[in-house]
């Protein structure tokens, strides 16, 4: 069964290639829109986000929600190729149909902006396990690169008159109007940041200018900087280390918070209980560290786009942040037969123990 909200992830991965998204560096001088962040900086782009919404990463693909209870949402996409917007969008209408129940396109507009380029935007609506959603895209193309926004929220109406997605479209109109695109195909190339690496020869893939850490990867890693997170990335493997000020008293009730929202969010979503590390009784039964401190991890796996994955969270407290370092990897072998989950776990131990907070 289709979990509510799924439709998300099955539009990225049916629908769309994903694109290998390169770092972009830390701009200080990038002028930030009111009440919003950074919410994710890639290869051409700044998307900015809502202050108070939750940036997801882990998986490679930039995912936006309001909250744990509230899972209004939206994804930011890129597909490599020179597509037109509306040849796109009527190409992937058949699927859409085929995943959404009583599937509608209830609004088009080819003449809107995205980051202040020419622009498409289509609103449809559609039934997943019973409940109807509504949903708001807007597509871009730019150089040889698509640009795919999608909010989702349900029709609902939780109080007064307006629905879950009425309350947040201007909200999401706004982060639309207010893409910054970067480094676009006639622009000078960003001038080289100087390498640093530690007495492992591991590379530093945190700016100190932004974050609260010192995250160094394998050599062979790609840094993907974002606002408060910071992943690398290594074909289908993802290391990232994020942070945040819970509203849950215990790491405990923080991950229960998240599993909820895994939970409605990932396809086959399921946690291995078995490989998860609670904490020990005794400092010396301690299992887990990251940056110093006794961490605790979490596994767990989901399917997308038919590949099955599995992450393993290991999460700390310094002050009032809780740092969560993630890793993610196919389970599906590769052409080899090796499983890249396994073969490139050793990453993910020697990225906790090279991990400080500064």
């Amino acid at each position: 069964m289709k979990k509510p909200l799924i439709a998300l992830f099955l539009l990225l991965s049916m629908l769309c290639t994903l694109a290998a998204c390169g770092g972009t560096p830390y701009d200080p001088t990038v002028e930030i829109p009111e009440n919003m962040r950074i919410g994710a900086r890639g290869d051409g782009y700044t998307l900015f986000v809502p202050e108070e919404w939750t940036v997801e990463t882990s998986t490679g693909i930039t995912m936006v929600y309001v909250s744990a209870v509230d899972h209004s949402n939206f994804t930011l996409v890129t597909v490599k190729g020179k597509n037109d917007p509306i040849t796109y969008f009527e190409n992937s209408a058949g699927e859409l149909a085929a995943m959404l129940e009583d599937f509608s396109l209830v609004g088009e507009n080819n003449n809107t902006l995205f980051g202040g380029k020419a622009a498409i935007s289509r609103t449809y609506t559609g039934k997943l396990d019973g409940t109807r959603y509504r949903f708001k895209q807007y597509l871009c193309s730019v150089g040889d690169t698509l640009y795919l926004l999608t909010y989702t929220a349900s029709t609902e109406i939780p109080s007064g008159e307006k629905t879950y997605f009425e309350r947040y479209e201007e909200m999401v109109d706004n982060v639309a109007a207010s893409f910054l695109f970067e480094g676009v195909a006639d622009a000078a190339p960003p001038e080289d940041k100087p390498i640093v690496k530690n007495e492992a020869g591991m590379l530093l893939a945190s700016d100190p200018a932004v974050s609260r850490y010192s995250l160094y990867v394998p050599e062979d890693y790609t840094p993907v900087l974002q606002n408060g997170t910071t992943s690398a990335t290594r074909g289908d493997a993802v290391l990232t280390l994020s942070y945040e000020i819970p509203t849950e008293r215990t790491i405990d009730e923080y991950w229960a918070a998240k599993r909820a929202v895994y939970e409605r969010l990932y396809t086959d979503f399921s946690v291995i209980d078995a490989e998860c590390s609670p904490p020990a009784e005794r400092l010396e039964d301690v299992k887990l560290w990251l940056g110093g401190k006794q961490a605790v991890s979490y596994v767990y796996t989901y399917t997308r786009g038919g590949v099955a994955y599995k992450t393993e969270k290991r999460m700390t407290i310094e002050g009032v942040y809780i740092y969560t370092l993630s890793y993610t990897a196919p389970l599906t072998p590769d052409a080899s037969g090796a499983v890249p989950y396994t073969t490139h776990y050793a990453d993910l131990t020697a990225t906790a123990e090279a991990f400080t907070f500064d």
